[in-house]
């Protein structure tokens, strides 16, 4: 029996703008019910990279393609039922409610859906944001954090109505713990993990280390535009791996012994 093809492939996937090349010669796939964690240094390429597969970029060299389809040759409305994204920050000039901006995730997808499909899709990405409560809310007038929330209700809802294009998905995310508290980094990313097992192919960038080992199947490390490590958390989160890419001495421990690696929050070790 053939393997499925990936929900989407990146082949040698590179981006310049005048003399800066802030991504180079990255190939990646995307498999169905997988996370894939992105990380490395400020400025590695990571949100350029995101932006390439959503087709928010054409790349300077190589491809994109979601299934056998290069994205450049797929319609906008149809490339919004094959993947959402998260960005890292969403500025709205206007002045919705809560409500109005995770509705957007519908706009355009789902024409079949009913009235009362959409709102029920609204209601439950709303609940599982943990904005529902927030609804009439002045989007403006929210918490970072809050908005984050807000915008990952959009993607649910995105997520919901694009099913009726298509089962096969993809999840874009650019550091949505960033502005969380713990209590909601771990129920968005619980959330994540949710979608993942319902078939979702995710890419996730984040800057903790340790939630990426907790939840990530596959960690990308880049460094300066370049993917220099891939694998499962365990084969990555290694000490001299940590000292190369972010230039910091952080010991890498194990829960329990020989388990799950973990980040020690310290810098005064021996180099």
């Amino acid at each position: 029996m053939p393997e499925p093809t990936p929900l989407l492939t990146a082949s040698d996937l590179a981006f310049q703008t005048g003399e800066s090349r802030l991504v180079d010669g990255v190939s990646l796939s995307v498999e169905a019910g997988t996370l894939q964690v992105v990380v490395g240094p400020n400025g590695a390429g990571k949100s350029t990279l995101l932006r390439l597969l959503s087709g928010e970029l054409a790349p300077t060299r190589g491809q994109v393609a979601y299934g056998l389809e290069p994205v450049a040759a797929i319609p906008a409305w149809r490339l919004a039922g094959l993947r959402a994204v998260l960005p890292q920050s969403a500025r709205l000039a206007f002045p919705f409610s809560v409500a109005e901006v995770a509705r957007i995730g519908l706009d355009g997808i789902g024409r079949g859906l009913s009235r009362q499909d959409k709102a029920a899709i609204l209601d439950d990405a709303l609940g599982t944001a943990d904005v529902l409560h927030l609804a009439e809310r002045p989007y403006h007038r929210l918490s970072g954090g809050e908005q984050a929330r807000v915008q990952f209700a959009r993607v649910l809802c995105q997520l919901a109505a694009g099913r009726t294009l298509s089962e096969r998905q993809v999840l874009l995310l650019d550091e949505p713990t960033a502005s969380l508290d713990l209590r909601h980094q771990s129920a968005i990313l619980d959330a994540v993990d949710l979608l993942r097992r319902d078939g979702v192919g995710v890419v996730a960038i984040l800057h903790d280390l340790n939630l990426a080992a907790a939840y990530a199947d596959r960690l990308l490390v880049l460094k300066e535009g370049r993917l220099v490590a891939g694998g499962t958390p365990s084969e990555i989160l290694r000490d001299d791996l940590i000292a190369e890419v972010f230039g910091v001495r952080w010991p890498v421990g194990r829960v329990p012994p020989g388990g799950q690696p973990f980040i020690l929050p310290r810098k005064d070790v021996a180099p």
